[in-house]
């Protein structure tokens, strides 16, 4: 062919390329779970500040009477405070009853075709803070690379903090786990101690481990995405976000409209939700982009929704 009859044409993507880091939120303070006040009062606190107000006389004829009443008030203050240590000496036993509330918990949804790279770092990360705000407490995976993740996860996982390892939640959880003798992903024991690990209990949902946050992720296995949707209500959890892994952003909408949560964010996972918090709160309908990503807020059956995914010809997050 002749030298002169070529053309040259320059690729739309090149590795000289700039490629633009998404920014995103993501606290790596160490949280604990808040403790769950029913309205009664904590349990094992009690309060102790029982006063009595001085009665001042008003005439020397009244001096006696309300010495009387003082005397009165003050054994009656004496016979509160004996009740009162009786029955926290009683109630003690019931500090270790203390429940812990779910701090916003998130739900992870990885399908064959996502971005499975993106996804294991970001849920590895949550397995070493399992008790923050928007911490992944479930996950989803497609069957067709529910091993592979698995093993994969093994080796990158690291030991917990010592104030989660030792927290009484995550201590229930190895114990009911102990008897349940149910299949786990744990970190290698070679670098992870069995007592201080992130762990993924797969096909057990959360409240056979107990109330509350329980320090570990659990797995499902689906086929497609209309049975994620099924086996997503195995779980009884107050489900804030859903976080989903898939290439395919415009077929995720008919998922975005079953599931039973407010945000969902589309292969991404820490993300500031500032720039759509506003419209939200005023149920107004909105879609924007803002520092790389779409934002969007919709009515679904009834229920207002925030969808959020990155956009851009080259993105990483």
């Amino acid at each position: 062919m002749d030298g002169s009859r070529l053309r040259m044409f320059q690729p739309i993507i090149t590795y000289d390329m700039v490629v633009r880091n998404l920014p995103y939120e993501k606290e790596d303070k160490v949280r604990l779970p808040d403790v769950w006040d029913d309205g009664r009062g904590i349990p094992g606190e009690s309060s102790k500040d029982t006063k009595t107000e001085a009665i001042e006389p008003t005439a020397e004829g009244e001096q006696e009477e309300n010495l009387e009443a003082q005397l009165e008030v003050k054994t009656e203050v004496d016979d509160v405070e004996e009740t009162s240590a009786k029955t926290e000496a009683e109630e003690e036993p019931l500090a270790a009853d203390v429940k812990y509330a779910w701090n916003s918990p998130c739900m992870m949804i990885i399908f064959e075709d996502g971005d499975i790279n993106s996804a294991i770092h970001h849920l590895v990360g949550s397995m070493q803070n399992p008790f923050a705000l928007d911490a992944v407490a479930t996950v989803l995976v497609q069957e067709s690379i529910a091993e592979d993740l698995a093993s994969r996860i093994v080796d990158l996982l690291h030991p917990l903090d010592p104030r989660v390892a030792n927290h009484p939640n995550y201590l229930r959880t190895l114990s009911h786990l102990a008897q349940l003798k149910a299949k786990i992903v744990a970190g290698n024991p070679d670098n992870v101690p069995a007592n201080a690990t992130p762990m993924i209990v797969r096909d057990v949902p959360h409240h056979y481990l107990g109330d509350g946050p329980t320090g570990v992720v659990t797995m499902h296995i689906f086929r497609t995405p209309l049975e994620a949707t099924l086996v997503y209500q195995k779980e009884a959890l107050p489900i804030a976000s859903v976080s989903i892994w898939n290439e395919k952003i415009a077929s995720m909408y008919d998922m975005v409209a079953v599931l039973n949560a407010d945000t969902f964010k589309i292969n991404c996972f820490d993300v500031d939700l500032e720039p759509i918090k506003r419209t939200f709160e005023c149920r107004r309908y909105s879609a924007h982009m803002s520092r790389g990503y779409h934002y969007e807020t919709l009515l679904l059956n009834e229920q207002r929704k925030v969808v959020i995914f990155p956009v851009g010809a080259i993105y990483a997050n």
